[in-house]
């Protein structure tokens, strides 16, 4: 029973946070993009406590536990590859533990890795909360003090355990999603994810007259560098040319591996013209790298690409833009490889 007006404050202010909680909650489940995510969730702590800073250390990435540092604070976000080899010494310990929060003196007593203690103390945090999911830790925040350095109370730091165990449900299931869509050797999206955004953007260029352009490229004489190095060195060349096409491309653009040595790039409102002098700058960049192994031996490698716009009168599927662009990348092959050739309907 409420028996004074403390508790009914008390009762009005806890149902007004889990209508915030579940409303953010909301937002935050129906994204399957961990940036989306994390950038949701600091803008909604922050604007309830104003903190000094708010971090994630989240894994880079699929198959790989290096760990990403999300820095956010009232001026600026940042992601941060922090100094230390993986993150599952971090997420082990409080796999093995019952914290639901802990402070970060109290956690600077118990951890052992001192490596991983110097690394996160630098923005002086309050206090660390694991992002337990289902079915293990995904990684772990931590929120600096308060901007008015007034202490956090029990309620606070239960707020934000609260939202963070929907944002630890949201990161897995994003994490989940990514591993569905994305080629585990190269990080590029995978040929029937390519397919997916295809059609998408072929609809809506029939809707609404939007442009779009493709890259098609293929590594020359693959089998046969393979028959000569190995497998081994030829997956590190596809890893290699993975990473400069990641490179040489703008955040909205779509890069895929369409095959074993073939690759798609969608390149949203960009023409024959421009889609061409980036083949082209994709062939000469290739062409001069140096492609060097971990024991420091060199490889060469050329590739012959392919390009075509999207043209509404000729294309209403799929196939109708792949294979007068599947044709282009054939004559660059049957002309000398190492060259870009234009598709034509």
């Amino acid at each position: 029973m409420i028996n004074n007006s403390n508790d009914i404050n008390h009762y009005m202010v806890e149902n007004q946070n889990l209508k915030e909680i579940f409303e953010v909650a909301r937002q935050i489940t129906s994204g399957l993009d961990t940036s989306f995510i994390i950038k949701n969730i600091n803008l909604f702590i922050y604007s309830k406590f104003f903190p000094k800073f708010l971090a994630f250390v989240l894994k880079n990435d699929i198959d790989d536990f290096s760990p990403i540092y999300h820095y956010y604070n009232k001026k600026e976000y940042e992601k941060i590859k922090l100094n230390f080899e993986t993150i599952e010494d971090l997420t082990a310990f409080f796999e093995t533990q019952e914290f639901s929060q802990i402070s970060f003196d109290q956690f600077k007593k118990i951890f052992k890795n001192k490596k991983i203690i110097s690394e996160l103390e630098r923005d002086k945090p309050e206090f660390l909360i694991p992002l337990k999911s289902h079915k293990a830790t995904v990684g772990v925040y931590l929120q600096g003090a308060k901007g008015d350095n007034e202490p956090y109370s029990l309620d606070d730091i239960q707020f934000c355990i609260d939202i963070l165990s929907f944002t630890s449900i949201a990161i897995e299931n994003a994490n989940l999603y990514r591993e569905a869509i994305v080629d585990r050797m190269t990080k590029l999206f995978t040929h029937h994810q390519f397919h997916e955004n295809l059609s998408k953007h072929i609809n809506i260029g029939l809707r609404y007259g939007n442009k779009f352009s493709l890259i098609m490229l293929d590594i020359d004489h693959f089998k046969s560098f393979n028959d000569k190095y190995g497998h081994l060195i030829g997956d590190f060349i596809i890893k290699e040319l993975s990473k400069i096409l990641m490179a040489s491309i703008r955040n909205v653009d779509f890069a895929a591996r369409y095959g074993g040595e073939e690759f798609m790039i969608l390149l949203p409102e960009i023409d024959s013209d421009s889609a061409f002098l980036l083949a082209e700058r994709l062939r000469k960049k290739i062409e001069d790298y140096d492609f060097k192994n971990e024991d420091q031996e060199s490889f060469k490698v050329t590739v012959s690409l392919g390009v075509i716009e999207f043209n509404p009168a000729h294309v209403k599927y799929n196939e109708n833009i792949i294979e007068p662009l599947d044709q282009a990348l054939y004559k660059s092959k049957q002309n000398g490889r190492n060259q870009v050739t234009l598709g034509k309907y």
